[in-house]
């Protein structure tokens, strides 16, 4: 071969030799740009994560910080419970009794009877619905108040309700407490001590007492009879003989 066809063949392997390392360096680069970005990926997947996990961190520590405020709130609400009870048993008087049981001042207090209270005793009935019309002003820690509204009465009338809905409302010093509701039956009070007079227990065991007394009166009689009956004959002799001593002194 000629010299010139020496360099041509030179020249092509070289440039062969380009071309593979020029494929090479790419496949290299394409891997390397690929890998680069399953790095990118991953970085961006791991912020992903832990922005998610900070967010989590965050609503979990709203959660606790408002619990922890509903509790304080809640511990330091008045709590007023309105109920239509035997305000002292055996006076067979049934009362309505609003009492803040809560640690601080009620406010602005509101009840609601559905239906409206009514009672069997016609001169209440103005009474209780006129204390219900207006708010109560304020009601302090442990504040009793107690309207009276019927007696055992209602449970022979037959014809007035027995069961009520309430709604209260009042306000606190942060403000609004939140609405209490509930259901009050008065059939619960049918076997209580409403109707009974003050005093009929100690009655009672009072007259358990005086019968067991005559009875063991009676049976100590029984068997002491004949020792009673000398013990009247001794005496009546006795002053069968003071009698004459007692005429001549005379």
């Amino acid at each position: 071969m000629h010299a010139a066809e020496w360099v041509a063949l030179a020249s092509g392997v070289v440039a062969l030799f380009a071309a593979g390392v020029s494929v090479s360096q790419a496949r290299t680069a394409s891997e390397s740009a690929k890998h680069s970005k399953q790095q990118a990926q991953a970085a961006d997947e791991q912020v992903r994560i832990a922005r998610e996990q900070l967010q989590q961190a965050e609503r979990v520590h709203r959660d606790q910080l408002e619990l922890a405020q509903q509790i304080h709130r809640e511990q330091n609400e008045p709590y007023v419970v309105v109920d239509l009870a035997a305000d002292q048993p055996g006076t067979g008087l049934v009362a309505l009794i609003v009492h803040n049981s809560g640690p601080t001042m009620a406010r602005d207090v509101r009840i609601r009877f559905t239906p409206e209270l009514e009672s069997s005793l016609p001169q209440l009935t103005p009474r209780v619905r006129n204390a219900l019309s207006r708010p109560i002003s304020m009601l302090p820690p442990g504040r009793r108040l107690v309207y009276p509204f019927d007696n055992h009465h209602r449970w022979e009338a037959g014809n007035l309700p027995m069961e009520f809905d309430v709604t209260v409302d009042a306000t606190g010093p942060a403000g609004p407490v939140e609405q209490l509701t509930y259901k009050i039956d008065l059939q619960v009070l049918t076997e209580s001590l409403v109707g009974e007079r003050p005093h009929k227990r100690i009655e009672n065991s009072l007259g358990e007492i005086a019968d067991k007394v005559e009875e063991l009166a009676s049976k100590y009689g029984k068997a002491n009879s004949e020792a009673i009956r000398a013990e009247q004959r001794r005496e009546l002799e006795e002053r069968q003989r003071r009698q004459p001593s007692e005429g001549s002194n005379e």
